[in-house]
């Protein structure tokens, strides 16, 4: 039953409920330098201690590490919690999907994470994602068999449940049953809001669901057994939007989610100065900058995209960010310079991305094959020829290799 094939429908399903997680990957104003500040978004987290207060801080500055000590603290001090059960099965199951090169809220809600690979997850790391889930959702059953309309109880198993939705889809690829718990995610914190419509943070998940759903056609719903979520973009934002102003356990991931959502509907400057608000208090998250370059990008501010990339890719070598991409940086500066029509810098940029830490194979050769259509561009003919056969030499992609070999006998030209 876990590995037969369901809808694309379904599997989009189980992706929607992933924006439970910190989506720190989507798209302030400008570069804010990075010196130690109170955070001006605080995370009022449960249980409201020290070691969870330091550990939400830790978490949103992409220091897993230091994030699981806290969380872990926090655990062995409140050991029948939920709450802090399920805040370390977060912290674990994030640091793999971040070291996997996977943190990428995009990637979850359009279809790419589905053909991605099994992610290879250290058996002991597996192992403790799996016993951190069964103990968060031990801990909220047997609150719930007491009493069944336990509102805390509820919301703390539906964020058990989405985690684990994340960990069957993007590490087991069991579908069917990441299915099932993202349903059940969503339930769960409906459920919470008919009885207590002031849970703030349980409107995030819902808020998501309702404005993901309104986008699909009813044949589809039906096939994902999803007939009893109505959909409405401005209710679901709406939702969002509340769990975002309520400040509380959700409030990052409710922003960064509604910051998405508005970029979608191209309300460029309250999604950027959601996320400016966002990158000022955890600095030290490189996706969260890389989120608002790319918002620059697409709302058409170019020359802040550039600048926005550039400080990125010097922050990142001064190591200021715990765990950065600077590979992805370096290629995105390259496309935006491109599109600005400087294609000397724009092929710098394609070739730097071979001198980061970090860069593969793949990732080189086909900022060779892109640096070599800006210096045909150039007019540098012989360069760009010097390019094309270091693509070929380098590249496993038979489509990019077939690609170098025709532009050795036609140079490039702008589509």
């Amino acid at each position: 039953m876990r590995n037969r094939p369901i809808s694309r429908v379904q599997k989009i399903s189980v992706a929607i409920t992933f924006c439970f997680l910190p989506l720190q990957s989507i798209v302030a104003w400008q570069y804010s330098p990075i010196t130690p500040t109170e955070s001006s978004v605080s995370v009022k987290g449960r249980p409201n201690d020290v070691p969870t207060r330091k550990a939400f801080e830790s978490f949103y500055n992409s220091d897993y590490d230091s994030a699981i000590q806290g969380f872990q603290a926090a655990q062995e001090a409140h050991p029948d919690d939920p709450f802090a059960a399920n805040h370390l099965l977060e912290a674990v199951l994030v640091r793999e999907i971040d070291r996997e090169g996977a943190l990428n809220a995009e990637l979850y809600l359009r279809s790419e994470f589905l053909h991605t690979k099994k992610a290879l997850v250290d058996e002991q790391v597996r192992n403790r994602i799996e016993d951190l889930a069964k103990q968060a959702l031990y801990l909220s059953t047997e609150r719930l068999k007491e009493k069944p309309d336990d509102t805390d109880a509820l919301y703390a198993r539906g964020v058990t449940r989405s985690l684990y939705a994340l960990y069957e889809g993007f590490v087991e690829k069991a579908w069917y049953s990441a299915f099932r718990n993202a349903l059940g995610a969503y339930d769960d914190h409906k459920r919470v809001l008919e009885l207590t419509p002031s849970y703030s943070d349980a409107n995030l998940v819902v808020g998501v669901y309702e404005y993901i759903v309104a986008g699909l056609p009813v044949y589809e719903r039906v096939v994902a057994f999803m007939l009893s979520i109505k959909g409405s973009k401005a209710e679901g934002m709406g939702a969002i939007r509340q769990a975002a102003d309520a400040g509380g356990g959700a409030s990052v991931d409710a922003k960064t989610a509604l910051s998405l959502f508005l970029a979608r509907e191209r309300l460029y400057p309250e999604a950027l100065s959601l996320m400016s608000e966002l990158y000022r208090s955890y600095p030290h998250n490189f996706h969260f900058g890389f989120s608002q370059a790319g918002l620059f990008r697409s709302s058409g501010n170019i020359p802040e995209a550039v600048t926005a990339y550039r400080n990125l890719l010097d922050l990142g070598q001064r190591q200021i960010f715990p765990h950065p991409r600077l590979t992805r940086a370096a290629y995105a500066l390259g496309e935006t310079l491109r599109f600005q029509g400087d294609y000397r810098a724009a092929a710098d940029a394609y070739e730097s991305v071979a001198k980061l830490p970090g860069a593969d194979r793949e990732q080189v050769a086909k900022t060779k094959l892109l640096a070599g259509e800006m210096y045909d561009l150039l007019q540098e003919r012989d360069a760009a020829i010097r390019k094309y056969h270091e693509a070929i030499t380098l590249s496993s992609d038979s489509t990019e290799i077939r690609e170098a070999k025709r532009l050795l006998n036609h140079p490039y030209h702008n589509p």
